[in-house]
């Protein structure tokens, strides 16, 4: 992840805040169709959906790579999301870079970003046998504004399922 400024929580300079805004909604989109899969609904996949993933996966390495170039410390996908505390930690972190970037015109609404973030949340809702009804089939978010309102529901509805699962431990 980015550097962050440790009083302020803000990435060092806007052009960097962007560019990493960028990059992981471009990773967020790869993941996400990757994760995609056809035979859970029925469907064979096709050859255009085999170029859709490779198509999404080179947008985001040839961003990735130029990003790294430019800045240090290097971005390193999240990989593992599977706890409420680590899915819980990056919707803070992906709420707080979109708050920092919500008025540049550069920055699109990083739906691919709030469509990963429910994915995962789906997924720990289920290991954790949590309450997934707040959590599914939720609309895709319009604007950065409705992102970032995402992310930190999402981030609380994390802090609500480790705290249950901490409680069913003692």
């Amino acid at each position: 992840m980015a550097e962050m400024n440790e009083n302020s929580g803000e990435y060092r300079n806007q052009a960097q805040a962007t560019d990493l805004s960028l990059l992981v909604d471009l990773e967020a989109r790869w993941e996400n169709l990757r994760t995609i899969r056809q035979q859970d609904r029925g469907e064979r996949s096709t050859t255009q959906d085999l170029v859709s993933k490779q198509k999404a996966y080179e947008a985001f390495r040839v961003k990735l790579m130029a990003y790294n170039k430019r800045y240090k410390p290097a971005h390193i996908p999240e990989l593992l999301l599977n706890t409420p505390t680590r899915l819980g930690a990056w919707c803070r972190t992906m709420r707080d870079l979109y708050l920092q970037v919500e008025h540049d015109p550069q920055v699109h609404c990083p739906a691919y970003v709030v469509e990963k973030a429910y994915r995962w949340a789906n997924r720990v809702g289920i290991r954790m046998n949590s309450d997934n009804d707040r959590i599914r089939n939720l609309p895709r978010p319009e604007s950065i504004r409705d992102a970032i309102r995402d992310l930190e529901a999402l981030g609380k509805w994390c802090d609500e399922v480790a705290m249950v699962s901490l409680d069913g431990v003692k």
